[in-house]
């Protein structure tokens, strides 16, 4: 334990570097992811077919292939881009995760009584005017513990940045451990701030769902 303490305290600089950068990635991740998942769930219950076809093909794609080979195939499959291991890391997350995401956003959506629509028709107010200050509020109330679910995921899964040089949490401590032979406690005091911050977010979580008054 002391050994260990004494190799942290010494990299102290290295690991603040490398949280932040796991951070950043997180972070641009659940903002995009979140944005394109939103947009995917309107789109895949479209009545133009175009949108619907395009919507499902997504989902099916990138629920259907693991997250590691869509960001292989960033980094070294778009020659003409050029990414960057940071640039494929965060983008592969946001597209991966956008497709859970967007279920997530639909089976919300489905959740609110078709009756609200109804009513809405009726008294003569627009369906997108409906959409977005009747039925949006609700669903995204109802879908707060399943992004809160997918935005766990997103924070553990930049632990793939790995593959690609990415100098985040799980590669710092790799290539620490490397040269101090010190290889286990050096992973278990990573998997000690991932869960750290998953379990920041399940406390944001159960803020949301009290201050929004999820029903059971």
């Amino acid at each position: 334990m002391t050994e260990l303490f004494t190799i942290v305290r010494d990299n102290a600089s290295v690991y603040g570097e490398a949280i932040g950068i796991t951070l950043l990635a997180s972070g641009l991740a659940i903002v995009f992811a979140l944005f394109l998942g939103l947009i995917l769930a309107v789109m895949r219950d479209s009545r133009f077919a175009v949108f619907s076809g395009f919507a499902r093909l997504y989902v099916s794609f990138f629920r259907g292939t693991p997250l590691l080979l869509q960001i292989l195939i960033l980094y070294n499959g778009l020659v003409a881009l050029q990414l960057t291991g940071f640039q494929a890391l965060a983008f592969g997350l946001s597209l991966h995760f956008s497709a859970y995401i967007s279920e997530s956003f639909r089976a919300a959506i489905a959740s609110v009584d078709r009756g609200q629509w109804e009513a809405a028709d009726s008294l003569g107010i627009p369906r997108r005017k409906t959409f977005k200050d009747v039925i949006l509020p609700q669903a995204l109330s109802r879908a707060i513990p399943p992004l809160s679910n997918s935005v766990i995921d997103i924070i553990k899964s930049t632990s793939l940045g790995t593959i690609v040089a990415v100098e985040e949490l799980t590669y710092v401590s790799d290539q620490i451990s490397a040269t101090t032979y010190l290889v286990m406690p050096l992973l278990l005091f990573s998997a000690a701030i991932y869960w750290i911050m998953s379990t920041l977010v399940q406390m944001v979580q159960h803020r949301l769902e009290v201050r929004f008054s999820i029903p059971n």
